[in-house]
C-alpha cells in the first residue's frame, strides 16, 4: 500500500515537472541574479504552530455560499487564514495576494493605488475592477478612479478566500476574472469556551519605510446570547526604498483602522450580527495642473471608508431545508485630493447599498445527496463629484441599479460524482444625472455547470463551464473632461461612451486534485492541484488613446474591444508535517485582444513560488525560505509596460508558546527581499521595495 502512494505520488511530482517545462518553454528563465522577495507560505496549505492540527482541506464559502470543503468545489480557490496573516505581517492586501499563482496586484506595493488581478482580469483604468470583492459578504464596487480599490487594513482580517475564473452565476456583475472575499474577526477568535473578556494587542515594525504597527481587540460576552468585539489598527510609514537604493517618492501614508461587532442569538438557530468598519489613510500626491504640465504641486490625498452590515442567519435546528441568510449593507467611499498651496480641492463621493438574501436546502435521498440555494441580490451605486464645491464632469454624478436572482444546485452521487449546475438572472440600469444622456438597461443569464469526480480516495478531477458579465461602470461611461497633463503641453482629455456594452465570458476550466495522507511521517498530508482554463470574453472594454498634435491632446475614450481570449495553467504542490512544510506553485498565463491580434497589457508574468520549512514542535517554533521566481514579461503591446524576470528571497520565523508562562505570546519576524535586489512587478509601475526587516509581537487572554 506504502508503494503505491509513493507510486502516485512520483507520478504527480512527474507530471508537475513535464507540464510546467511544457508551459515555460516560450518563457524565458529568470534570471537568479535578480531580486528576491516573499516571506509567505503559498495558499494557506501550511500551519506553522505546532499546537494546532495539520488543516490542508480548509472550507471555503466563496465557491458555493456555504460552508464547503474546497476539494469539492469544481473551481479553483486559494484559502489565506489567520495563521498565514499573522506570519507575513502584510501591510496590505497585496503583500498577502501576489505570492498566490494566477494573483497579481495592479498599481504597486503602496495599498490605496493597488487592486487585484486574477488571470488576466483587473482593472479598468476607470475606478472598475472585473473582480468582485467583499468584506463580510457587503460588495466593494467602487474604486478611487486611477488609483486602487481595497481600502482595509489586513490586520482586521482572519481569512481572504480567492475564487479564480468566473463567479457570476453567484455573485452577479463584476465576477468574471474571479471573487476575492475579505472576512474579519469575530469575538469567537479572542474568547475561549465559557470566557468572557478576551484581548489582544499587537506591535510591529517594517524597516523599508520605517513603518510602526498597533493594534488592539477586546472580546466581551457578558452573556451566552451576547458577544461583541472592538479593535482600532494605526500604521504610520514614510516613503519606502526601493532595492535601488532610491526612496520611491510619495509612498508615504498613515492608515487608521476600526472595526465593531456586535452578535444576538435571540433563539435556537437564529444569529443577528452588527458591524461596522472604518478606514482612513491621509497621504501626499503629486498632481499636476491640467492647463500647465510644468506646473506640479503636492496635495493632500484623503481616504474616508466606512461599511456597515448588518447579517442575521436562522440554521433551523429541525429540518436541514432550511438556512436562511440575509445581509444589509452599505459602504460608503469619500476621496478628497487638497492641493499645498494650489486652490484646487477635488472630491468624489462614492456609495453602495444592498442586499443579499439566500437559502440552502439539503436532504438525502440515500443513492444521493442533494442541496439547492435559492437567493436574489439588490444593490445600488452611486456616485457624484466636485471640484471646489462645483460639479465636475471627472467623477460624474450618477447612479445605478443591479438586481439579480440566482439559484444553484448539487447532487451528490454515491459518494463519487458530484454535479453543480447554476443560473443567475441579472437586470441592471444606470441613470446618468446629466441631461445630455440617457437612461440605460439591459439584462443578462450567467449559467454553469460544475462536476467533480473522485474515483479513489485520494484522486478527483474537476470540470466546469460558466459565462460571466459585467455591466460598464458609471465613470467608464459617463467620465469625460481634462484630467491631468501627460508632459509638456500635452493633456489627457476623457471622452464619455454612454453606449457601451456589457462584457462578458465564456470559460472552460478542468483539474487534477490528488490527497495523500500518511505519506512518509504519521500525520503527514502531500497535496496536488492543477488546473487549465480557457475564457473567450466579448466586449472586453478597453481605452482607445488618439493623439491630436493639433490641439496638443491625448483622447481616451473607453471602447468595446469585439473579442479577447485568455488561457492559463496552474500547478500547486503542498507537504506538510508535524516537523517540516514545503510549498510549491506555479502559475502561466496568455491573453491576447483577438481583433487586433495585440497582447493584452492585463496578463501577469509566469511565477514560480517555493516555500520550504521546519518546525520544532517541543519549542512551538517554525522557520523557512521563500523564492520568488518571475519571469520576463514583455509579450506587451507597449514596450515602455515590459518588466524584466527576477528571483526574490525571504525569510521568517515564528515563535508561538501554547503553555507555560508564554503562553499567550507570539513573534514573528522576517526579511522581504533577502539580498535588496531592485526589481519592478509587473503592472505595478513602481520599483519594488528593498530589503526590509519584519517583527511583530503580541500578546492575547481570555478570562
Amino acid at each position: 500500500m506504502a508503494w503505491n502512494k509513493f507510486g502516485v505520488v512520483a507520478a504527480a511530482l512527474w507530471l508537475a515537472a513535464m507540464e510546467s517545462g511544457a508551459l515555460a518553454q516560450d518563457s524565458a528563465p529568470a534570471d537568479e541574479g535578480q531580486p528576491a522577495q516573499g516571506n509567505q507560505v503559498q495558499g494557506s496549505e501550511v500551519q506553522a504552530d505546532q499546537a494546532q492540527p495539520i488543516v490542508l482541506e480548509p472550507l471555503t464559502v466563496t465557491g458555493t455560499k456555504t460552508p464547503t470543503p474546497r476539494n469539492e468545489v469544481p473551481a479553483t480557490i486559494d484559502v489565506i487564514n489567520e495563521e498565514d496573516l499573522e506570519r507575513s505581517q502584510p501591510s496590505t492586501l497585496g503583500d498577502i495576494l501576489n505570492d498566490l499563482p494566477g494573483v497579481e496586484i495592479e498599481g504597486g506595493p503602496k495599498g490605496s493605488q493597488s487592486q487585484p488581478n486574477i488571470r488576466g482580469f483587473g482593472g479598468t483604468g476607470w475606478g472598475s475592477n472585473r473582480v468582485v470583492t467583499t468584506i463580510d459578504g457587503a460588495r466593494q464596487n467602487v474604486g478611487a478612479a486611477h488609483g486602487g480599490s481595497m481600502f482595509v487594513d489586513p490586520d482586521v482580517l482572519k481569512q481572504v478566500e480567492v475564487l479564480k475564473g468566473t463567479g457570476s452565476t453567484l455573485y452577479g456583475s463584476g465576477a468574471i476574472g474571479g471573487v476575492l472575499a475579505l472576512t474579519t474577526k469575530d469575538p469567537e477568535d479572542f474568547l475561549d469556551e465559557g470566557d468572557t473578556f478576551g484581548f489582544k494587542v499587537k506591535g510591529g515594525y517594517h524597516s523599508v519605510n520605517d513603518e510602526w504597527l498597533s493594534s488592539t481587540t477586546f472580546a466581551l460576552r457578558p452573556l451566552d446570547e451576547i458577544d461583541f468585539l472592538g479593535n482600532f489598527t494605526y500604521r504610520n510609514g514614510d516613503n519606502y526604498e526601493g532595492g535601488s537604493g532610491d526612496e520611491i517618492e510619495h509612498t508615504a501614508t498613515e492608515i487608521e483602522s476600526g472595526l465593531v461587532k456586535l452578535g444576538i442569538n435571540p433563539a435556537a438557530g437564529h444569529r443577528l450580527e452588527f458591524s461596522g468598519l472604518i478606514f482612513s489613510d491621509d497621504e501626499d500626491i503629486l498632481a499636476t495642473d491640467v492647463d500647465n504640465a510644468n506646473f506640479e504641486y503636492d496635495a493632500d490625498h484623503e481616504i474616508r471608508k466606512s461599511t456597515a452590515t448588518a447579517h442575521y442567519s436562522f440554521d433551523s435546528p429541525d429540518t436541514d431545508l432550511v438556512n436562511l441568510q440575509a445581509t444589509l449593507y452599505r459602504d460608503d467611499t469619500d476621496i478628497t485630493d487638497d492641493g499645498e498651496g494650489y486652490d484646487r480641492v477635488t472630491e468624489a463621493d462614492l456609495t453602495t447599498t444592498g442586499i443579499d438574501v439566500f437559502n440552502t436546502a439539503e436532504f438525502d435521498t440515500g443513492w444521493a445527496k442533494h442541496s439547492f440555494t435559492l437567493g436574489t441580490e439588490f444593490y445600488h451605486d452611486s456616485g457624484e463629484g466636485r471640484v471646489n464645491g462645483e460639479k465636475q464632469s471627472q467623477n460624474p454624478d450618477a447612479t445605478q441599479d443591479v438586481v439579480g436572482i440566482y439559484g444553484q444546485y448539487s447532487i451528490k452521487l454515491f459518494d463519487q460524482l458530484t454535479l453543480t449546475p447554476g443560473l443567475r438572472w441579472d437586470y441592471y440600469k444606470t441613470d446618468p444625472e446629466s441631461g445630455d444622456f440617457d437612461d440605460r438597461s439591459d439584462d443578462r443569464l450567467s449559467p454553469k455547470i460544475g462536476i467533480n469526480w473522485q474515483p479513489l480516495e485520494w484522486a478527483s478531477v474537476y470540470g466546469s463551464y460558466s459565462q460571466g458579465y459585467r455591466a460598464p461602470s458609471i465613470r467608464e461611461m459617463y467620465i469625460a473632461g481634462t484630467h491631468f497633463a501627460i508632459f509638456g503641453p500635452f493633456n489627457n482629455v476623457f471622452v464619455p461612451n454612454p453606449d457601451l456594452k456589457p462584457e462578458s465570458t465564456e470559460t472552460w476550466e478542468g483539474g487534477l486534485r490528488l490527497a495523500f495522507d500518511d505519506v512518509a511521517l504519521p500525520g503527514d498530508a502531500l497535496r496536488f492541484n492543477a488546473a487549465y482554463y480557457n475564457t473567450d470574453a466579448k466586449n472586453f472594454i478597453d481605452g482607445d488613446v488618439v493623439m491630436d498634435f493639433g490641439t496638443f491632446t491625448f483622447t481616451t475614450t473607453p471602447v468595446n474591444v469585439p473579442r479577447a481570449e485568455i488561457e492559463g495553467a496552474e500547478i500547486n504542490l503542498t507537504y506538510d508535517s508535524d516537523y517540516a512544510f514545503f510549498s510549491g506553485s506555479y502559475s502561466r498565463i496568455r491573453g491576447d485582444n483577438k481583433t487586433d491580434n495585440v497582447p493584452l497589457t492585463s496578463i501577469p508574468a509566469d511565477k514560480l513560488i517555493l516555500t520550504v520549512g521546519g518546525k520544532i514542535p517541543s519549542l512551538d517554533l517554525s522557520a523557512g525560505i521563500t523564492n520568488e521566481f518571475a519571469w520576463a514579461q514583455n509579450r506587451v503591446e507597449d514596450e515602455l509596460t515590459a518588466t524584466e524576470s527576477y528571483h526574490v528571497v525571504g525569510l521568517f520565523a515564528s515563535w508561538a508558546p501554547e503553555t507555560g508562562p508564554l503562553a499567550g505570546f507570539r513573534v514573528d519576524t522576517g526579511i522581504e527581499n533577502l539580498f535588496d535586489n531592485s526589481y519592478e512587478r509587473y503592472l505595478a509601475f513602481e520599483e519594488a521595495p528593498g530589503r526590509d526587516y519584519r517583527l511583530a509581537i503580541s500578546y492575547s487572554a481570555s478570562f
